[in-house]
């Protein structure tokens, strides 16, 4: 399945800035992006290369977003006490 949707080029800097693996899952508040420490991924997930990390999307996420935004990375970071909007 090639993904039909876009990752904000901010979303791509903080991503290759962490050093990390995340994984875009369902959330109560909406779509979520998260490291892999708080989100394992599932064998169903899409595998996108963000610079030398890996972006897991979840299937059912990968069917209904159009853009992978900031706001999916602040509900994450607001949700686990991380300091600061901006990295």
């Amino acid at each position: 399945m090639i993904p039909g949707f876009a990752i904000d080029e901010k979303v791509r800097a903080y991503i290759r800035k962490s050093g990390q693996d995340f994984r875009l899952a369902t959330s109560p508040e909406g779509p979520v992006l998260m490291p892999l420490g708080d989100a394992s991924p599932k064998p169903s997930d899409l595998k996108i290369l963000v610079g030398s990390n890996i972006l897991y999307v979840s299937k059912l996420q990968a069917k209904y977003i159009k853009k992978i935004d900031w706001p999916m990375v602040e509900r994450f970071r607001n949700s686990s006490g991380e300091p600061g909007s901006e990295f």
